[in-house]
């Protein structure tokens, strides 16, 4: 986060009590009578025989005994024969690494090299580490991967006010703040768990929650003329312990999460692993604070000896925005935020076992890269399934700063795609869609990208267009049927935008229910459309290759197919401002084409069919199918 200072598809999966494995000798496969043990077992011996065995997606352990005495300088495994890094770094203050195969892995019996080196690069001990990659017991029309998730980021406080008696807990003087809109508006689990029927409509299938811990409580303006900000977005924790109890009781927590299970919508937690709240610096304490609700030195204590006195100029150790920094690279300070943020997997658990089923990770670039991998291990510890995606400033899934494959993340916010989805509407919509052909090979089922049009630290897409609803619309189809997971940012899809204007924050409205619930807005049935057909395509859109088959820049159109296996669906984008029929080439006589955005269908003659194309003041966006044959390639012509 960057802050001033102001359709079921589930796949059952199944885990082994020898998930985490420990190594105690070297394995050369390639010699007589050699025997790796585990935990006292035997892992693997010449015939091969092998007990750590995992799905594609799901996360496993890997983790070395036996190498202590050496003078190693580097430990680095190789795991490119199941899709991940091929130089994936072993802390050696952790010795241990999670990583996962990918959905395009084939069932087998796989041995990773892992190599220690000293500090001249001198190889000191190799070893091939054993995993069994299972075959999934579901089709891929049956289940719901990682990668075809449909995320919805709110901010719990600005979503919806489902029950008033936590609006002020700490009886603060919000009524008498100069800017309303830097306080607390009331949204809480109450709220969102009462219109998880709109989300559900909506085509979400994970919701983000903003950070949910207790965040300081003053007003951090305070004696100033900026206008009244409190901590209401989340991301200023004072307790990582508790739930802020603006957004209610762990009870009103356990609700929402059931009853989101009960829908198939997994919960998304923000966490916050860099920093503090203002007020919590060990400086900070020097004389007594008159501003109401100002951390106590009791507040502060908790963080003795855990935050950064003197900032530096590196990612790591700056203090971003002025906010206390953690000692992320400190061992003990490692084990403890650590610690305190994978708790919530636990007491996040309701009596039905659902908890929370991943993270994002707030500014990640900001922390130690061994305190991220020991939080995907300890992670993985206790669920093998639990996903990770990354705010990773400016990261996208082609330069994804390492922190993909690579025992951290299993998808990063895809920070360069509203520029590629605003060439597009611009006009070069055969570049755009080039630069999503790159996008799409670059991605794999356990390395994928959340692509996103607005945000909280963001001016709004839709403000930035100057509020050009058909290019907003055309936008948000290129967003919605692209690969990788559409994260809608709330309201939206309503059309709701604005500013990111410190204090007042425009773009942190709250969300507008009597649009949403009047059932007469364009936006929301646009969204609603081309989701209904990104879930009933799901392997295709989620999955499948891109192609452009035709149309160009100067004709005001492409026509992009995607294919997956056996299934093909075809995407019709327009900037048409005028009524304009084109001809498309079939491999098939009197084939029938379905336009899913409309419900209209098209007869071919003989193996020519004509459409008109979608105009842009409509949103520019054809969905479409086709009940035999394909589209032939008219690029190539």
């Amino acid at each position: 986060m960057r802050i001033k200072p102001f359709f079921s598809k589930n796949l059952i999966r199944l885990t082994t009590s020898a998930l985490a494995l420990s190594i105690a000798a070297p394995l050369s496969t390639g010699l007589p009578n050699q025997t790796l043990y585990a935990n006292d077992q035997v892992l693997v011996t010449n015939d091969k025989q092998i007990l750590n065995q995992v799905y594609p997606d799901q996360h496993f352990l890997v983790e070395l005994k036996g190498f202590d005495d050496l003078a190693i300088s580097r430990i680095t495994l190789d795991a490119s024969q199941i899709g991940a890094s091929n130089k994936i770094d072993i802390p050696l203050e952790l010795m241990v690494v999670s990583i996962s195969a990918n959905q395009a892995i084939e069932a087998g019996d796989y041995f990773l090299p892992v190599v220690a080196t000293d500090e001249d690069g001198g190889i000191i001990k190799e070893i091939d580490y054993p995993v069994t990659i299972l075959a999934n017991e579901l089709p891929d029309h049956e289940r719901r991967d990682w990668e075809e998730e449909v995320i919805y980021f709110l901010l719990t406080d600005r979503f919806y006010d489902g029950q008033a008696d936590n609006n002020n807990p700490y009886d603060l003087a919000y009524a008498e703040a100069d800017n309303p809109r830097g306080t607390y508006q009331g949204g809480d689990f109450a709220g969102v768990t009462e219109k998880l029927d709109y989300l559900a409509e909506l085509g979400v299938t994970t919701i983000w929650l903003s950070p949910i811990v207790a965040n300081i409580q003053y007003d951090v303006s305070a004696g100033t003329t900026d206008g009244a900000f409190y901590g209401y977005h989340g991301y200023w924790a004072e307790n990582f312990e508790e739930l802020n109890p603006h957004f209610g009781s762990l009870e009103d927590f356990h609700k929402l999460i059931d009853a989101a299970a009960e829908q198939d919508i997994k919960i998304m937690v923000d966490v916050v692993l860099n920093h503090t709240g203002y007020g919590l610096h060990p400086d900070d304490g020097k004389g007594e604070s008159q501003v109401e609700g100002y951390p106590t030195d009791e507040d502060r204590a908790v963080f003795s000896d855990m935050i950064r006195l003197t900032p530096g100029n590196d990612s790591v150790s700056e203090s971003l925005s002025g906010l206390p920094d953690l000692l992320t690279e400190d061992p003990d300070v490692r084990e403890q935020i650590v610690a305190w943020q994978t708790a919530w997997l636990d007491m996040a658990t309701t009596e039905n076992g659902h908890s929370i089923a991943s993270f994002r990770v707030d500014t990640a670039i900001h922390v130690d890269t061994v305190t991220l991998k020991h939080f995907r291990n300890q992670l993985t510890e206790k669920n093998p399934d639990f996903k990770l995606i990354a705010e990773a400033w400016g990261a996208d899934p082609i330069n994804h700063k390492h922190y993909l494959t690579n025992g951290m993340m299993d998808s990063v916010l895809d920070f360069k795609f509203k520029e590629t989805a605003r060439n597009f509407i611009n006009g070069n919509l055969v570049g755009a869609n080039e630069q999503l052909i790159k996008r799409n090979e670059a991605m794999t089922s356990n390395a994928t990208g959340g692509q996103f049009l607005s945000s909280h630290d963001e001016t709004g897409f839709l403000y930035m267009l100057n509020n050009h609803l058909g290019k907003y619309q055309l936008a948000a189809s290129l967003q919605l049927t692209a690969k990788g997971q559409p994260v809608i940012y709330y309201g939206e899809e309503l059309a709701q935008t604005g500013a990111n204007n410190w204090p007042i924050y425009d773009n942190r409205y709250d969300l507008d229910w009597e649009v949403a619930t009047a059932g007469d807005n364009a936006t929301l049935t646009h969204y609603q459309t081309v989701l209904d057909f990104r879930h009933q395509f799901s392997d295709s859109l989620s999955k499948g290759d891109r192609q452009l088959l035709a149309g160009s820049n100067a004709e005001n159109y492409i026509l992009v197919a995607r294919n997956y296996q056996d299934e093909s669906v075809y995407l019709l984008f327009s900037k048409a401002e005028e009524a304009t029929d084109i001809t498309l080439e079939l491999s098939e006589a009197d084939a029938l084409v379905t336009d899913h955005y409309t419900g209209e269908t098209y007869q071919a003659q003989g193996t020519r069919i004509r459409l008109p194309l979608p105009l842009l003041e409509n949103g520019g966006t054809g969905l479409l199918t086709l009940d035999k044959g394909h589209f032939i390639n008219q690029t190539d012509n």
